[in-house]
């Protein structure tokens, strides 16, 4: 149905870059893409439709795509022998490689080569047609490339939200606040440049996140074991599980929600440099 096989990034650029995927998908497939955070994708045979934000895109082979941090569920289709080599990018390697606020890239999708520097488009080509067995050291003189000088970036406060947002315990923005000496304000400012989206909206994603990983890594057959106090009701827990996770809670344990399932699995097999990579 789908062979989907994560890698890990050289230690040099595993702060930037979390994990490198290989996906092959034999026959079509249909199906939902639960909110994230960014990534660049390479197609390398087949096609993919994409409906985001509210606009419809088609990638073929020879296309990379930067993908900024999503906000809600979104629907895919993967045409019959479609490769895909795929990169999470973390909110530190964001910062670092691209000179616009993940903000203003949320819910959107541009080609990655129109924010390659000058001095990595040799590697950016030269990943782009590397073998199978040269894509992953490809990939990690590309980014060694796009990473260049390390800015000055406020990685302590960068780092309390990332944790903030990869506790499964049901956690408030004023436990965020009570975790440093930032303002609402500033904090507002840090979730929005690095992350994408305001503290509250990134609470809503990665609380619907972590219930779906709790599905899929405890294999449960009863969502109800998931659902925290943390929402108003049963209703409250499926509407928010249903706009990020596409799917309700019932059709995501019934194997419905088949691109995640595969992909939360996968994930575990390899370290991560921060528990934030595992859900986002």
């Amino acid at each position: 149905m789908m062979d989907f096989t994560y890698y890990k990034p050289h230690a040099d650029v595993r702060q930037a870059v979390s994990s490198y995927y290989d996906v092959r998908i034999p026959a079509e497939v249909n199906d939902m893409m639960r909110a994230e955070i960014a990534n660049i994708r390479i197609i390398l045979s087949g096609s993919c439709e994409w409906e985001l934000g509210g606009e419809r895109h088609r990638f073929t082979p020879g296309d990379a795509i930067l993908c900024g941090p999503t906000s809600a569920a979104s629907s895919i289709r993967f045409a019959q022998g479609t490769h895909v080599f795929g990169m999470a990018v973390t909110p530190l390697g964001w910062a670092r490689m691209f000179k616009v606020g993940a903000d203003r890239m949320a819910d959107r999708i541009v080609p990655l080569r129109t924010l390659v520097s000058p001095s990595a488009v040799p590697a950016f080509e030269a990943m782009l047609q590397a073998s199978d067995c040269d894509r992953i050291k490809a990939g990690d003189t590309f980014f060694s490339a796009m990473l260049g000088d390390t800015p000055s970036l406020p990685h302590a406060e960068l780092d309390v939200i990332a944790d903030w947002l990869a506790d499964p315990e049901p956690n408030e923005l004023s436990d965020l606040l009570a975790k440093t000496d930032l303002s609402h304000r500033q904090i507002d400012r840090l979730c929005r440049t690095y992350f994408g989206a305001s503290p509250k909206r990134l609470h809503r994603k990665f609380r619907a996140l972590h219930a779906a990983n709790r599905l899929t890594w405890k294999d449960l057959t009863d969502w109800r074991d998931i659902a925290r106090t943390s929402y108003y009701d049963q209703s409250h827990f499926i509407r928010e599980f249903k706009a990020f996770n596409g799917r309700t809670p019932s059709e995501f344990i019934q194997g419905m929600h088949i691109l995640v399932r595969i992909t939360l699995k996968e994930r575990l097999q390899i370290a991560h440099e921060s528990p934030f990579s595992l859900i986002g």
